[in-house]
């Protein structure tokens, strides 16, 4: 009785846990919510600069390399300035002069009414005819006018004279809008600049806050979802501007007063899902249906909007942007409604922003992943967590499957950050909660580490004389290898020749094999802070045997203890792989210059 009884409690007791972390997210949402709605005047202002600066932080980093940080981040601060700006008093003169103009056109509109009137069917006339008499008899009695008696006394007139304090009321009244609407935008500058020029510092940042929550975030998890959003982002912005422009173009052929106007309404309100083309076609419609005789213009200027924005919709977006982040269709509607409630119009033009921008962070972010399966489109999040699935389930066969069948799909690189990085991050968060246990979390590793190496081995060039020569290594005592030897095969495809030293060799033994062999470059990783000191003086060792050899750091703790790593002499610490192949590819340069060797046009050019 008292083991059944036992058991019952436990039952319960687990019954109890499911509950609570399934509604965890939902109570996350309702209290975000709350949050974002009260606090919106300071969550719309962070907001938009957030978006502004992931969006131009492509722009800021190409430009970082010739003008310095502190002049990129100002210049595109004032570029970005200059063309919301010219936008915006565009829009504004432009509706002006359209009201004016339209004023001109009052007996065109007033006889296509008329002609309306006198093609209404009978029956709807009937309809018509019914509603009104049903509108007269609704409305109440008009009282008698009751008129005063002359003997009855009347009030004496009271002059009253207006305060100052109600005129200083009426002055400044129409501009407290104004003035908050200064104000905002000086905020939303400032932060925008700020964020833009400490863009490194705030993602490591946030990896400590991360670290300290027991969170799962690597920086080049957040360099790679911020590259991801902001590439996807400018791509999507440059793309309604060429919608924009071809509204304009279109307009313009037929006629249509102000076609500029057209344009740029098109290309703003393109930002708003599903609903912003079909806003922006009503105006030209209705000037069109005011200035052009007959309908067909009129429907024409409609048609061009809604046709323009499927042919960019479904052909030019899929091949510039390519699959995008993977939003669902249903998601981006509910997301509009969403902001739109919650802040308005600013909320509305900026959802799909936000809505690109949480899709990412619930791919990258163990957290969040919740989010991601909301918002992601229908096949597109399922991948790393059937891979997942199938090796909690002791099949790694059906993993492997898995693996390859995305790797034919999408290539080497997708397969790395879309299965094997999140299902690596899944189980680091599953195990800290003890959901799994250490042999699941062990066999996922060395079922990726094998499937690493295999996918890895289809790309391996035959010998040439010249490349680089690589060697891959761990911290003495580091054990997460992964990360290591994706950025190895990933370097391997690039014609270098790539060794991997296994974590299990002592710093005597990985300085005897760099003396013999003699490479190139050095590729150092570490990502535990307690093995930065034992990385320290492998370094030193390393440079002490070989003082011309090149030793590159990676990893979230050399990233974190830079200076400490290039004291002991690391020549360069790269936060991404792209920073990895741009170190790599800069030491080819300058070594084949140095020995006057030719470099082949297409391999410079990657």
């Amino acid at each position: 009785m008292e083991e059944t009884a036992s058991l019952r409690v436990d039952e319960d007791h687990h019954q109890a846990a499911a509950y609570a972390g399934s509604s965890q997210p939902i109570l996350a949402i309702v209290i975000s919510t709350a949050v974002l709605y009260f606090a919106k005047d300071i969550f719309i202002p962070l907001a938009i600069a957030s978006l502004l600066a992931v969006i131009f932080s492509p722009v800021a980093s190409r430009l970082e390399q010739f003008l310095g940080r502190f002049a990129s981040s100002a210049l595109v601060v004032v570029a970005a300035i200059s063309i919301v700006v010219s936008v915006g008093y565009f829009l504004t003169v432009e509706l002006t002069s359209v009201a004016v103009r339209t004023t001109d056109y009052t007996d065109n509109i007033a006889n296509k009414i008329t002609a309306l009137k006198g093609s209404t069917p009978a029956w709807l006339q009937r309809i018509e005819e019914g509603v009104k008499d049903v509108e007269q008899r609704l409305q109440p009695p008009v009282p008698r006018r009751t008129i005063p008696s002359r003997n009855a006394p009347t009030a004496p007139n009271i002059a009253q004279i207006p305060s100052r304090q109600s005129d200083f009321n009426q002055v400044t009244k129409p501009l407290l809008p104004i003035l908050s609407g200064v104000f905002e935008s000086l905020i939303i500058v400032i932060l925008f600049f700020f964020l833009l020029y400490g863009r490194r510092d705030l993602r490591d940042r946030l990896v400590r806050l991360a670290a300290r929550a027991r969170i799962t975030l690597s920086s080049e998890a957040i360099e790679t979802a911020g590259g991801a959003v902001g590439h996807y982002l400018l791509l999507f912005s440059l793309t309604n501007i060429a919608y924009g422009l071809t509204i304009g173009t279109i307009v313009w052929l037929m006629g249509l007063p102000n076609p500029g106007l057209w344009g740029a309404l098109a290309f703003v309100l393109r930002f708003v899902p599903y609903v912003g083309v079909p806003v922006a076609a009503l105006l030209p419609t209705f000037v069109a249906f005011a200035v052009f005789p007959g309908w067909a213009k009129s429907i024409e200027v409609l048609a061009s909007f809604v046709i323009v924005d499927q042919i960019v919709g479904y052909l030019v977006e899929p091949f510039l942007i390519g699959r995008g982040i993977g939003l669902s269709p249903l998601a981006l509607l509910v997301s509009a409604m969403y902001w739109s409630w919650l802040w308005g119009l600013p909320g509305l033009l900026i959802a799909t922003s936000l809505t690109a921008c949480l899709k990412v962070a619930g791919d990258y972010i163990p957290a969040l992943g919740f989010i991601a399966v909301l918002l992601g489109a229908e096949g597109t999040s399922e991948d790393y967590n059937d891979y997942y699935q199938s090796l909690l389930e002791l099949d790694p066969t059906s993993a492997r499957d898995i693996a390859l069948r995305y790797f034919d799909e999408n290539g080497l690189e997708p397969t790395f950050d879309e299965v094997f990085i999140p299902a690596i991050n899944l189980a680091a968060e599953e195990r800290t909660e003890n959901h799994i246990s250490q042999e699941n979390q062990q066999l996922l590793i060395e079922t990726t580490a094998a499937l690493v190496s295999e996918l890895g081995g289809r790309f391996r060039k035959p010998r040439m004389k010249g490349r680089l020569r690589i060697i891959g290594l761990c911290a003495p005592g580091e054990t997460h290898r992964l990360g290591l030897q994706m950025v190895l095969e990933l370097v391997r495809r690039t014609g270098a020749s790539v060794n991997f030293l296994e974590p299990s060799n002592s710093p005597d033994e990985i300085r005897s094999l760099i003396k013999r062999r003699v490479p190139d470059l050095v590729f150092l990783s570490c990502t535990m802070d307690e093995w930065v000191p034992a990385a320290a003086e492998l370094v030193r060792g390393i440079t002490a045997d070989c003082p011309r050899l090149m030793i590159i750091g990676g990893g979230s703790a050399a990233v974190s203890h830079r200076t400490e790593l290039v004291t002991a002499g690391v020549s360069q610490v790269c936060a991404t792989r792209n920073e990895v192949r741009h170190a790599m590819r800069l030491y080819a340069v300058q070594r084949a210059v140095s020995r006057g060797l030719r470099i082949p046009a297409r391999s410079a050019s990657r």
